[in-house]
């Protein structure tokens, strides 16, 4: 069974019911909460180490080299990334919501 993490809002309606047809469990967390975001301490940096220097013509110059950056991150980054967020998840709940050191261990970036 696959897993995905998403904030609750009415705005993510389809969202849920699109990982709901493809059975992919929706995980609930805090509104904001940035020690738990993978997008922002795998996905984005990612991407941003594979565009980082180029230069674009236009918009659909963006998404297509963004989704070829995407295309280019191996599965195993994915799965390695959503154990580190379960790790991080126990830590964060560990210091009952306070800052820690070592955001990124264990997480393949």
């Amino acid at each position: 069974m696959q897993k995905w993490s998403q904030r609750s809002s009415p705005n993510n309606k389809s969202k849920e019911e699109f990982l709901a047809t493809k059975q992919i469990t929706v995980l609930e967390y805090p509104a904001y909460s940035p020690d738990l975001v993978p997008s922002d301490f795998f996905l984005f940096p990612k991407i941003k180490e594979i565009l980082k220097g180029r230069h674009f013509d236009d918009i659909d110059d963006i998404r297509n080299n963004t989704m070829t950056a995407l295309k280019a991150i191996p599965q195993t980054h994915f799965q390695n990334s959503f154990e580190g967020w379960t790790r991080r998840y126990h830590r964060c709940i560990a210091s009952q919501g306070e800052y820690f050191e070592g955001d990124h261990d264990g997480i393949q970036q």
